[in-house]
């Protein structure tokens, strides 16, 4: 079995497991409370889908286990199989960059159909909303220092402040030019 092709959905699932056995409810707790949504695939219904065909694969087992209130419940582990194609495409994804399809691309390839004033009162909006939104990254971070979180999920939540305030900069610079074109 060619273990790199595993998908990015997949590895996170398998990063969950490595944490230690569970069952697809509280791997959709911990993709809620984590935020994972907005990095990875995983949604309520692909998390099965996904276990059964890790299973298939023989990159998960599982087993029944009776919960405190008497009923019975899939729990499911990560295979040494399944840490090595983890590992593997851990690898592979951290020495690889890739350009991120961002939607707002299509808007901005296309300013040139909206008026200028239009596309610069939308990028001052815009704007807005990127430094709100490094400041909510910047009060996540500080949540989790103060919860002693790991230095890589830390790293998880310390990234987009870094992208976003890319973003702000490239804002900052390309207002002027279209304040400019204007005027």
């Amino acid at each position: 079995m060619n273990t790199e092709t595993i998908s990015n959905a997949a590895a996170a699932l398998l990063g969950l497991l490595a944490e230690k056995p569970k069952h697809p409810y509280q791997i959709e707790k911990d993709v809620e409370y984590r935020e994972m949504r907005t990095w990875t695939d995983l949604s309520m219904s692909s998390i099965y889908k996904l276990l059964q065909k890790l299973e298939e694969m023989k990159l998960v087992g599982s087993k029944m286990a009776i919960t405190e209130d008497n009923r019975a419940r899939k729990v499911y582990s990560i295979s040494d199989e399944g840490r090595e194609a983890l590992e593997i495409k851990l690898r592979a994804l951290l020495r690889r960059p890739e350009i991120l399809k961002d939607p707002f691309h299509l808007g901005i390839y296309n300013a040139d159909i909206l008026e200028p004033v239009q596309v610069i009162s939308c990028l001052e909006f815009y704007r807005e909303e990127v430094v709100e939104m490094i400041s909510g990254y910047e009060r996540l971070e500080a949540f989790l220092k103060e919860q002693n979180c790991s230095t890589a999920r830390l790293a998880v939540a310390i990234r987009p402040r870094y992208q976003w305030e890319g973003v702000l900069r490239w804002i900052d610079e390309y207002l002027p030019t279209l304040q400019e074109e204007q005027n």
